[in-house]
């Protein structure tokens, strides 16, 4: 039997107030340059409301030519605290619906904070709730679900018209399932059992991007450290009361917490595995016990031919080009290089020299083994392979979101290996490379890091990747 045909007289009789807002970019530093709400009770609207809002900051050029709104058109519109009273008690002891909830509610959480006072509303997702009640639709972006749905819109990307048209596909979802809709509604706070020893506001205060997490004890001592593309939500999480009891250490003993914001999912990867990596915190256990038995040493044989051997790591040793966890691992890197640079495996001590080289006859190498090629012309080879056996990524730099809408996170591989991230401000982001690389802060290269970035940039497709080269005249070259 369809959810639809529910008695409506057992469900909450309650007021939605479906909210769209246009801004000048970003939550980071952003500001709300339109504003627009419907009140309506799931069956028909009830009142409406919209205005133009002067944000006392220019809007973005992507977000002008987004929506049509400019700097002209808001210069003299009224300010947010002229309208917030109006804001505030249209969306008083109703739901406050829009289409990416967080987005708009986000924002004007953060407008009322500026001017003194407290914003605090139970929250519905249009997306979520199409997503569970009309699945498997090939986008449930607006613009794309109104053109599924035949849900007509005049102007996409002004907050008027993006709000009637939320209000149409709500109005819709709420006649095909009230049931579900009523479940999805968020309270301001999720379920979360608080710490006893954690104070409320430090939930409150955190911030719903990307970045690295800490908790405290009550010694100021780091318990455990997290990385999240949303921190609010991965922070509020381990408090939940389904979360596992190995949860339960923490949840007593947590008294602060702190975080740095990163911007970049791959930055928070890096930050969060050299922080464990660097504190120990007790509670975390991945990443945290680096055991590395082996690694690929160089040496020179008496001919003159540079050669790499895997062996256990000893103190008896000089330090190895990179640590690995196993004899396999060291095996697959020595073999890639080898087919890269056309090494020797004799010499790498991964093959045998029985009278004839077997990888020569099938022209896999050029015979260095059996004295066919000087060892100036193969120590050249060897040399390029030598510093890139950690990672099949040369000389690179990924590009991708900052902190803010002003800047660029930066992560360096060069040579195969990583170098460090950074931050770079947008508008020096056309200079010179050497003054791009300038902003990296260094860090230290593991095989933890490498296999992150390698996993991370085969995955992700929006983060801008520039490769360059090392110029031993000019530095480096794009």
């Amino acid at each position: 039997m369809s959810k639809s045909g529910q008695d409506q007289l057992s469900l909450p009789l309650t007021q939605f107030a479906i909210v769209d807002i246009e801004t000048t970019g970003t939550i980071h530093d952003g500001k709300i340059t339109e504003i627009a709400i419907i009140i309506h009770d799931g069956e028909k609207e009830i009142d409406r409301f919209t205005t133009l809002l002067n944000p006392q900051r220019k809007i973005d050029r992507y977000v002008v030519k987004l929506t049509g709104i400019t700097d002209q058109m808001v210069a003299d519109a009224p300010l947010f605290e002229d309208f917030a009273e109006q804001i505030f008690e249209m969306t008083k002891d109703r739901v406050f619906v829009a289409h990416n909830v967080s987005f708009d509610y986000g924002f004007l959480k953060k407008e009322f904070a500026a001017i003194g006072q407290e914003f605090k509303r139970e929250t519905l997702d249009t997306i979520d709730i199409c997503r569970r009640i009309v699945p498997g639709l090939p986008s449930y972006s607006l613009g794309k679900l109104c053109a599924t749905l035949g849900i007509e819109m005049d102007s996409h990307h002004r907050a008027l018209d993006d709000t009637a048209a939320t209000a149409i596909l709500f109005e819709r979802l709420f006649k095909k399932d009230p049931t579900t809709v009523f479940s999805r509604i968020k309270p301001d706070m999720p379920d979360v059992r608080i710490p006893p020893n954690l104070p409320a506001s430090e939930l409150d205060g955190l911030p719903t991007v990307a970045g690295v997490y800490y908790f405290y004890d009550g010694d100021d001592q780091i318990l455990y450290v997290g990385k999240s593309i949303n921190i609010k939500k991965r922070v509020l999480s381990h408090f939940h009361p389904k979360e596992k009891k190995k949860w339960a250490e923490l949840w007593k003993n947590v008294h602060s917490i702190s975080y740095e914001e990163t911007g970049s999912e791959l930055v928070a990867l890096l930050l969060e595995s050299q922080e464990i990596k660097e504190l120990q915190p007790p509670i975390n256990h991945a990443q945290k016990k680096v055991v590395f038995r082996y690694g690929i040493y160089e040496s020179e044989n008496t001919d003159g031919y540079l050669s790499f051997s895997i062996k256990r790591n000893s103190k008896e040793e000089n330090a190895p080009l990179v640590e690995i966890r196993n004899y396999h691992e060291g095996k697959r890197l020595l073999l890639r290089q080898a087919k890269k640079h056309e090494l020797c495996q004799c010499l790498m001590g991964l093959h045998k020299l029985n009278g004839r080289c077997f990888h020569y006859q099938i022209k896999n190498c050029r015979g260095t083994a059996m004295g066919f090629e000087p060892p100036e012309d193969y120590n050249q080879r060897a040399n390029k392979a030598k510093s890139a056996f950690g990672m099949t990524i040369d000389n690179t730099l990924v590009i991708g979101e900052g902190r803010n809408s002003d800047e660029y996170s930066l992560v360096q591989i060069e040579d195969g290996r990583y170098i460090g991230y950074g931050f770079i401000p947008k508008e020096n982001a056309n200079g010179s490379l050497e003054d791009v690389i300038a902003h990296i802060r260094e860090q230290k290269d593991t095989p933890d890091t490498r296999t992150i970035i390698r996993n991370y940039l085969s995955k992700n497709k929006s983060d801008k990747v520039i490769t360059y080269k090392k110029n031993p005249d000019r530095g480096r070259d794009f």
